[in-house]
């Protein structure tokens, strides 16, 4: 038998082969996979790459995709991989629930998730599972590395306003291959860049900090997290409840000493959050 979990979301898409005793096969990266973000050809491309590298079919397919705790999206997940995978027997769940499984297992406990997007996955004291935020780049994700990204523009634009370009509105453009901010509105209209352009502003902003206005952003950010997460901790209903974290922004460092809270590390990463699942799901009442 061999168990497939996969971890797609606005900026890789990670594969993870096990046979049944949670040997590793091969553990494979692809491009970005969220759809809603990327588009659907986008999505169906890095799903389709990172599944034409395994070596070998796997039985049981476990994937946690961004959005896809939306009804079309889990449809269009499961499309994709019964056409690469025919015969295969496919679970779709949200990235944000099999990195909860990796992380804190089914006890109750939180995981605050914060990459591309954020959001924070927790379970009562009942094992009930809850969500705080997540809800997109559009209309939530606050404190994520689109949001952050998003304010570093909106700074950079704010110094033209003043007729006073900086140096952190030149290395923001820089890093989104602009040669002058102002050029970001017409990019993005065109699609020149998109989510995963604008959450990946969050290192150079890290660079940055302490220096303003990387310090007023990340404070916001960190606020925004911090709320999430205490919300979340009074919704699980116990005292000192196991708390994790996990994403390229809630992991970094600056970002974990500003949140100022006490994390554990994951037990272990959304791929293999994916894998356990399937194995519980298809061998073990859960």
């Amino acid at each position: 038998m061999r168990y497939l979990g996969i971890d797609g979301g606005g900026s890789k898409t990670s594969f993870l082969l096990v046979d049944e005793y949670y040997n590793e096969i091969c553990h494979i990266e692809s491009g970005p996979s969220n759809w809603l973000s990327v588009g659907a050809d986008a999505a169906k491309q890095a799903i389709t790459q990172g599944i034409s590298q395994l070596t070998e079919r796997p039985n049981i397919v476990c994937a946690g995709f961004a959005g896809a705790a939306r009804h079309e999206s889990a449809a269009f997940y499961k499309e994709v991989l019964e056409s690469l995978i025919p015969g295969a027997q496919i679970i779709i769940e949200s990235d944000a629930f099999i990195a909860s499984i990796g992380a804190i297992g089914i006890d109750p406990g939180i995981l605050l998730i914060s990459g591309t997007g954020s959001i924070v996955i927790g379970r009562d004291k009942a094992r009930n599972m809850f969500r705080i935020g997540g809800w997109g780049p559009y209309f939530g994700d606050e404190g994520s590395g689109f949001w952050i990204g998003r304010e570093a523009v909106r700074e950079a634009l704010r110094s033209l306003d003043l007729q006073a370009p900086t140096e952190f509105s030149n290395r923001i453009a820089g890093r989104l291959g602009l040669k002058s901010i102002s050029e970001v509105v017409s990019a993005w209209a065109s699609g020149k860049i998109g989510v995963p352009e604008i959450a990946g502003l969050f290192p150079e902003v890290v660079s940055i900090y302490p220096q303003e206005p990387s310090r007023h952003i990340l404070t916001q950010a960190v606020s925004h997290l911090r709320s999430m997460v205490e919300i979340a901790s009074k919704r699980v209903g116990l005292d000192g409840c196991r708390k994790s974290l996990s994403g390229s922004v809630a992991a970094h460092p600056v970002m974990r000493e500003l949140i100022g809270l006490e994390f554990e590390q994951p037990r272990h990463s959304p791929e293999w959050g994916a894998v356990i699942w399937a194995r519980q799901h298809f061998t073990e009442p859960v």
